[in-house]
């Protein structure tokens, strides 16, 4: 840490930096202003939710941040929702933030759109999908969950509303995809009180390459967080070609497009309402399959590297 912060200014120096790029949050400080300088911020959950920290992280974190973004000559954001934070906690002037949005790995949007309904392919995908099925014992028909399980993830409301479509014809298995700490152990009880074990499968640790087979053999794929700065597993499952539903607020609809639903993250109900509607829905479902696909190539790698080179160019 004292490296980053102080002791890496010598190195820069010595080695004819011309723009340094602080990657997440910070700089070091007291950088040659001869040197420009950028720094990304993903989001300012500290500022919104303070309780998801400790005093001293939160103080570190925002001190850390608070001195990048006056000491940078540009600010990146990651999303419309973390500029309007920015400017609204650190009173930053909007014309130094640009918005930048992220991709996500590779081996999601090479996917071929033509496997998307129907294809000629179908089959083979099918056997993919068999093969990622029984080495991970997934069910046949299954929601999506993909992320950390912390309480700001809000897991336990998903979980709550697959409980709701429990014994009834449009019964639905939930596949978890994460791990953590506490909050997880409060998911696993709950579970085990409701007697949910047969629907609810927790899978803590998966292959990353195997992770577009387990999205693309979902029905749905559901992000109910609270909030984020962008929500690169949203992106993920558009580009999978999986239905996302996901919260109203915050950043989603810029992850997400109008074609997601979007619900209050608090009510279960309305989250198995959504479920509900899209795996009885065929054409419902593949509208957004479509357009979803559509809306998610403003995402692809070569798009976010393009406007990066334009920007570095731009502080010459």
């Amino acid at each position: 840490p004292l490296w980053r912060s102080y002791f890496i200014n010598k190195d820069i120096l010595s080695s004819g930096v011309q723009i340094f790029h602080g990657l997440s949050h910070e700089l070091p400080i007291g950088l040659s202003k001869k040197i420009k300088q950028v720094v990304t911020v993903h989001d300012l959950i500290q500022e919104r939710y303070p309780q998801y920290y400790t005093a001293i992280d939160r103080k570190i974190f925002t001190l850390k941040l608070k001195q990048a973004c006056h000491q940078a000559d540009i600010i990146v954001a990651i999303s419309e929702q973390t500029k309007r934070d920015i400017i609204e906690f650190f009173k930053i002037d909007a014309e130094k933030i640009r918005v930048i949005y992220q991709s996500c790995h590779t081996q999601f949007s090479i996917f071929d759109f033509r496997f998307s309904i129907e294809s000629e392919n179908q089959p083979k995908i099918e056997n993919r999908k068999s093969k990622i099925e029984n080495r991970y014992h997934l069910p046949k028909n299954y929601v999506l969950y993909v992320g950390t399980i912390n309480e700001r993830k809000n897991l336990l409301t998903l979980v709550k509303a697959i409980e709701q479509l429990k014994n009834t014809p449009d019964e639905i298995n939930l596949v978890v995809i994460g791990d953590g700490g506490a909050y997880f152990k409060l998911i696993q009880e709950y579970i085990a009180q409701k007697k949910l074990e047969k629907l609810i499968h927790l899978r803590p640790k998966v292959d990353f390459e195997d992770m577009p087979a387990i999205y693309r053999a979902a029905k749905v794929f559901v992000y109910p967080s609270f909030f984020e700065g962008f929500g690169i597993p949203i992106i993920e499952a558009l580009w999978s070609n999986v239905p996302v539903i996901t919260s109203t607020g915050s950043c989603f609809s810029e992850a997400g497009g109008k074609n997601s639903i979007y619900v209050n993250p608090k009510e279960p109900e309305e989250i198995a309402a959504a479920i509900k509607k899209i795996i009885t829905d065929t054409n419902l479902r593949n509208e957004m399959i479509v357009e979803g696909r559509k809306f998610v190539e403003k995402f692809r790698a070569e798009h976010i590297g393009k406007e990066w080179i334009e920007l570095y160019k731009s502080l010459k």
